[in-house]
C-alpha cells in the first residue's frame, strides 16, 4: 500500500512541477519577497519590521494561492483527461487514489514554501540578521494551514468542476480567516437563534487564524508553544476529517 501511495504522490508531484503556471506564480512570489526590501526606503517608522511583515505575508499569500490553484483540479483533472480510468483499472482503490494525489500536492507545496522561505532567509540575512526560530515555526504552521486548505480543495474537486471548486475553496479560505469575527459578531446579536447559528458556524467551519503567528514572528517574540501545539493538533485532525469526506465522496461517485 505504501508503495502505491508513493507512486501516486510522486507522479502528482512530477505533474505539478511541470506546470508553467506554477512557475509563474512562484516567480512572482519570489519577486514580491525581493521587492519587500524596497519598502525599507519608502517606509516611515520601524522599517525592519515592515520588511519582515511584507516578506512573511507574501509567503503566506502565495502559498495559499498555489494551494487553491493546484487543489481545485487535483481529482477533477484526472477525470476530465480520462486518466483516472487507467489508474483505477489497476489494484488501486478510489480512497487510495485521492490520498495519493493529496500527498503529492502537499509534497509540491512543501517544496514551494521551502523555496520562498530560503529566499526570505537569504534576503533578510543580507539586509538585517539571520531570522530567529519563530520565523520557521510560523512557516511550519503555514504548512498546516495549507494542509487544511488543500484538503478542502480536494473535497470540492472530487465532485465539482474547477470553477465551482475554486469558488467554494475561496469561500472557505475567506470565512476561515474571519472565524473570530463571526464569533464576535454572533455574540453581540440579540436573537438567541442567530447567536446559535453564528456559534455553530464558528465551530463547524475552519479557523485559519489558529495557524497565524506571523505578528509574533515579525516582532521576533518568543515562540508561543501552546498556540503552536494547539494549532498543529487542530489542523491535523480537521484535515484528516475533511480528507476522509473527500475519499468517501469519491468512493460513491459514478465515473461512468
Amino acid at each position: 500500500m505504501i508503495r502505491k501511495l508513493w507512486a501516486l504522490a510522486h507522479n502528482t508531484f512530477r505533474e505539478a512541477v511541470r506546470d508553467r503556471i506554477l512557475y509563474s506564480i512562484l516567480f512572482f512570489a519570489v519577486g514580491v519577497i525581493a521587492l519587500s526590501l524596497v519598502t525599507q526606503e519608502i517606509t516611515v517608522g520601524d522599517r525592519d519590521k515592515v520588511v519582515r511583515s511584507v516578506g512573511l505575508g507574501a509567503v503566506a499569500a502565495f502559498g495559499s494561492i498555489m494551494s487553491m490553484f493546484l487543489g481545485i483540479s487535483l481529482v477533477w483533472g484526472e477525470v476530465e483527461k480520462k486518466t483516472v480510468y487507467t489508474i483505477l483499472s489497476k489494484p488501486i482503490s478510489r480512497w487510495m487514489f485521492v490520498l495519493g494525489k493529496y500527498l503529492g500536492m502537499m509534497m509540491t507545496l512543501s517544496v514551494v514554501v521551502a523555496i520562498m522561505g530560503l529566499v526570505y532567509t537569504v534576503l533578510l540575512s543580507a539586509q538585517q540578521t539571520f531570522p530567529p526560530a519563530i520565523v520557521y515555526v510560523s512557516m511550519g504552521l503555514l504548512m498546516v494551514e495549507l494542509m487544511l486548505l488543500t484538503s478542502w480543495a480536494t473535497l470540492f474537486s472530487t465532485y465539482s468542476a474547477p470553477t465551482t471548486a475554486a469558488g467554494f475553496t475561496l469561500a472557505v479560505f475567506v470565512i476561515g480567516h474571519l472565524a473570530d469575527d463571526i464569533w464576535l459578531y454572533g455574540s453581540q446579536l440579540e436573537s438567541p437563534a442567530a447567536r446559535a447559528i453564528a456559534r455553530a458556524l464558528y465551530w463547524v467551519l475552519p479557523n485559519f487564524e489558529m495557524f497565524n503567528i506571523r505578528a509574533q514572528a515579525v516582532h521576533e517574540m518568543a515562540i508561543p508553544w501552546p498556540v503552536v501545539v494547539g494549532g498543529l493538533g487542530y489542523g491535523l485532525m480537521y484535515s484528516a476529517g475533511v480528507l476522509c469526506c473527500a475519499m468517501w465522496v469519491f468512493e460513491r461517485r459514478d465515473l461512468k
